[in-house]
């Protein structure tokens, strides 16, 4: 008899009380932990279970169902596209036709790259740039058939390495004759959001990989040092989903970073005029154990991603770009997460005073902590007291730009108001870190709550010559 009833409900009273029923994405919950390709997975299932009741309940369950998006690149390709040998659109095509010519090109000027599985790069890339395009319009295509095209809030792209077997310090430098996997990045966000809007973008790749799939130059040089830093989880979102753009035209696409440090005026980063930029850098734990670790820096996109928040214009124009056309100039926030990184990566000098909310995590989680730091294989060589001093050393470096007595008096870092440090939450981290925020204090910041410092006052008071406060 219940059943019955609520068959007969109308869709809207329907949809209203699933909407009740939603819980976070797990890539939402899993965010700050160590990242991997787990991070979409979750537990709760009852959107799922939900839709498999009747028919109508699964139409009106989809855009809730499928709010939260994902598509991985590292799947064995579909039978109907596997052994295709071009791309279906005709922009795809061109892009197509133009990596065969650039093949071709390396081959005559007999520029031979390491094998993989007796393939040269650009072979072995070609056929990745394949699988960028077709899992994307399979994708698509199931967004389409479901009517689904206004209902994805939030997009995931995630892969496994793709061509292990190929090194190369600036993998950019590749790309405009042997790896085509640049363009055929581009050409995948250029693409997307012609069709859908997300509000949020995340990628989940190795470092290489994410720097392929987000069109950035990497320098690979010190990568081996850290062999527990699988995956990076970088996110892109806007505030406001009226600001998102539909895509540029293709021709004239440029997705080839000029240099290092840098990043393609064709990059996701500079796609939508994002508010929010998260990046998750995992595990340093490993290169703690290598000699001189504090000389090393991991493979990081950070590295191209402050030029573009803190672009110089004669660097710009030096390439050929316009002073206003590859920067983040509407971000407003930046989280970073690692688990304890070098001080000497966390220079965040240049990104704070274009920063309204700066948001730091770099202990393990404490749902981590047992499964990393007591892994006798995974801590290595490495010194614990050292990781935790250059955790500490870290806040100190980070903090100093804007501790009340330390800002700048001329431009006062005045758009920052806001910083939470998240380990604040590990109870055996909490006397020392109090120590490192005591310059935090009035007039210019206030402890909210624990780890959560907002701004009361942009500058100091200056003192008179005889060192009193005005």
């Amino acid at each position: 008899m219940a059943t019955g009833k609520i068959m007969r409900l109308p869709e809207e009273l329907l949809l209203a009380i699933f909407d009740q029923l939603e819980t976070p994405a797990p890539s939402d919950t899993k965010a700050r932990l160590e990242p991997n390709l787990s991070l979409t997975s979750g537990t709760d299932l009852t959107y799922k279970s939900i839709s498999r009741v009747c028919k109508r309940w699964r139409r009106i369950i989809s855009p809730l169902l499928f709010k939260y998006s994902r598509l991985q690149l590292d799947v064995p390709p579909s039978p109907e596209w596997r052994d295709r040998d071009s791309f279906a659109s005709s922009s795809s095509q061109d892009a197509l036709d133009e990596a065969v010519r650039a093949v071709e090109a390396a081959e005559y000027a007999k520029i031979h790259p390491p094998a993989h599985n007796g393939r040269s790069l650009g072979e072995a890339s070609l056929q990745w740039a394949h699988r960028f395009h077709h899992t994307l319009e399979d994708y698509l295509a199931f967004v389409a058939t479901n009517n689904l095209s206004s209902s994805i809030q939030s997009f995931i792209l995630l892969t496994d390495r793709m061509l292990p077997g190929f090194n190369n310090r600036y993998p950019h430098r590749l790309a405009a004759t042997q790896d085509h996997r640049y363009r055929a990045a581009a050409l995948l966000w250029q693409r997307l959001y012609f069709k859908i809007k997300p509000q949020t973008i995340k990628v989940l790749a190795p470092p290489p990989e994410l720097a392929i799939l987000t069109n950035c130059a990497i320098d690979l040089f010190g990568e081996w040092a850290f062999s527990d830093m699988d995956f990076h989880l970088l996110t892109l979102s806007v505030d406001n989903p009226n600001a998102l753009q539909t895509s540029p035209n293709f021709p004239g696409l440029h997705y080839i970073p000029p240099k290092y440090p840098s990043i393609a005026p064709a990059s996701i980063l500079t796609l939508q005029p994002w508010s929010h930029l998260s990046l998750n850098e995992g595990s340093f734990l490993k290169a703690y154990g290598t000699y001189e670790y504090f000389e090393r820096g991991p493979p990081s996109l950070i590295y191209s991603i402050k030029p573009v928040i803190n672009p110089k214009p004669s660097t710009q124009l030096r390439h050929g770009h316009a002073p206003a056309s590859i920067n983040l100039a509407t971000l407003k926030s930046f989280t970073y997460t690692a688990i304890l990184p070098f001080a000497t990566h966390l220079d965040f000098r240049t990104l704070i005073p274009h920063l309204e909310i700066l948001d730091v995590k770099l202990a393990p989680d404490p749902s981590e902590q047992e499964k990393i730091l007591c892994d006798k294989q995974r801590v290595g060589h490495a010194e614990l007291e050292d990781c935790w001093q250059e955790l500490f050393t870290a806040y100190r470096l980070i903090t100093r730009p804007f501790r009340t007595f330390d800002i700048d008096r001329i431009d006062g870092t005045p758009k920052l108001k806001k910083f939470v440090c998240r380990d604040v939450a590990i109870s055996a981290l909490q006397e020392e870190l109090d120590e490192e925020f005591t310059p935090l204090c009035l007039p210019c910041w206030a402890e909210m709550e624990p780890g959560v410092f907002v701004r009361q006052n942009e500058r100091p008071p200056s003192r008179d010559s005889d060192g009193d406060l005005e």
